[in-house]
């Protein structure tokens, strides 16, 4: 989710009864918290494969939320008369797990939950990485509380209570639409093996789908008030000598590792061998250019000789 949800998430936590009862100190406990894991920014190398494992990584895994919550703990409490840093550790947990790491979770782009005991990637495909149904009734929220302090922890608990019923609304409608992706494979002569619904932009009856059968990925919209879908195949793509190359490389096994639905694609320029892989997941139609793209070039004789992360 975008920083700016995280932190509203968080604040909103803090007026729903834990800072007229707490203070200062508890905003600052549960805020921050909202915040924290994003902190791995700081070893995430913009541009870099790598990226891709530690960014949400560690920070945002359970072990890592406890020694988060510990630590911020630790340090507010040095910033106001409440000294129990483990009422402030508590509460810092409470803003690192719903505020950051359910809100990452719910979207497409996954979290390393479990980190350091499985890589695995959880992700619920509910919301877009940015959504206003989500983020504006936060901040209306936040508003009249500072406005209306007298019931504030109110307006806050109604605040969470709408983000609950739209989050219900989203997995409702993520269920209906992987049904209708099944179903309309189906009366196509398509024989699904994974089926997946991604959430689209700014309206929660629009999905991304993606069939999956053999070889081939079968993607199309579904509008959901419409019952429709129109399914295109997609091939996974070419098995060579130099994808299997290709996939020796860390990097690419890194890769290959984040993706959900990777495609390969290989070309000759002059003397060289170009593999390009790419996660649909980030195919966006509203995207100038690729994201998540990986170029491995290989020379005349095999060789990889150069390895790009989102060209330019």
């Amino acid at each position: 989710m975008d920083p700016v949800t995280h932190g509203l998430t968080g604040a909103i936590l803090a007026q729903a009864g834990f800072r007229q009862r707490y203070g200062y100190q508890a905003t600052l406990a549960v805020t921050a918290g909202a915040l924290i894991p994003d902190i791995d920014v700081l070893w995430s190398p913009a541009g870099s494969v790598v990226a891709l494992e530690t960014h949400r990584g560690i920070t945002h895994s359970l072990l890592g939320a406890v020694g988060l919550a510990v630590a911020l703990g630790l340090i507010i409490r040095r910033l106001g008369p409440e000294k129990r840093w483990t009422l402030l550790s508590a509460l810092a947990l409470l803003g690192i797990v719903v505020g950051h790491l359910f809100l990452d979770l719910i979207t497409s782009y996954g979290i390393q939950l479990f980190l350091p005991f499985s890589r695995s990637r959880p992700a619920l495909d509910l919301v877009f990485i940015v959504d206003p149904f989500l983020s504006l009734p936060l901040l209306a929220a936040l508003i009249a509380g500072f406005t209306w302090r007298s019931r504030s922890a109110l307006v806050g608990r109604v605040a969470l209570g709408i983000v609950a019923g739209y989050l219900g609304l989203m997995a409702v409608n993520h269920l209906a639409a992987v049904s209708m992706l099944d179903r309309i494979a189906r009366t196509q002569g398509i024989v699904p093996s994974r089926v997946e619904a991604l959430p689209e932009p700014f309206w929660p009856f629009r999905w991304r789908g993606f069939v999956e059968d053999g070889d081939t990925y079968w993607q199309g919209i579904v509008a959901l008030e419409r019952g429709e879908a129109t399914l295109v195949a997609i091939p996974k793509g070419p098995r060579n000598g130099s994808v299997a190359r290709a996939e020796e490389v860390e990097a690419v096994k890194t890769f290959l590792r984040f993706a959900r639905f990777p495609v390969v694609t290989f070309r000759e320029e002059a003397a060289r061998q170009v593999v390009e892989y790419q996660d649909l997941r980030f195919a966006h139609s509203f995207r100038r250019r690729p994201a998540f793209l990986l170029r491995v070039i290989l020379g005349a004789d095999g060789v990889v000789e150069q390895v790009l992360f989102n060209p330019s």
